[in-house]
């Protein structure tokens, strides 16, 4: 059984979804694109050991969604990712993705390094890849 958690990060409302005991191992999972915390339903009673949160990403599920205008690229989520760890309380945590959200988890990791004890990924997916050269082009 899970319980419903409300984030509350200095910009934005976080939603997330909790399982497992208060000191259990901290791992923070995101899920992938279009999805939600629900997606770790079936996963988090196999973790008995593990105080599992699971976060709507910024602009899914219950979490609120970024101002008109604001792009939901891979490196967005970065701060959401961190200040929901803040908002828990956690100093070191481990991450746990699925899809996009394992995207996410590898630029939170190598972003703070000396946050992160370990990443998981369930077909992880990184950024698009392009030549270089055709950065500034696509970034318009």
């Amino acid at each position: 059984m899970s319980e419903e958690l409300e984030l509350k990060t200095p910009y934005l409302r976080l939603a997330a979804r909790a399982w497992g005991p208060l000191d259990g191992v901290p791992v923070l999972a995101l899920h992938g694109w279009l999805d939600n915390a629900a997606s770790f339903d079936a996963l988090a009673p196999l973790l008995p050991n593990v105080r599992l949160v699971a976060l709507d990403l910024t602009g899914h599920g219950r979490s609120e969604h970024r101002p008109a205008g604001i792009h939901y690229h891979f490196v967005d989520f970065i701060p959401d990712v961190v200040a929901a760890a803040d908002a828990l309380g956690w100093d070191r945590f481990a991450l746990l993705g699925h899809s996009l959200g394992g995207g996410i988890a590898s630029f939170v990791a190598a972003t703070l390094p000396e946050r992160i004890d370990r990443v998981a990924m369930i077909e992880g997916l990184g950024p698009p890849t392009s030549d270089p050269a055709d950065g500034p082009a696509n970034l318009r």
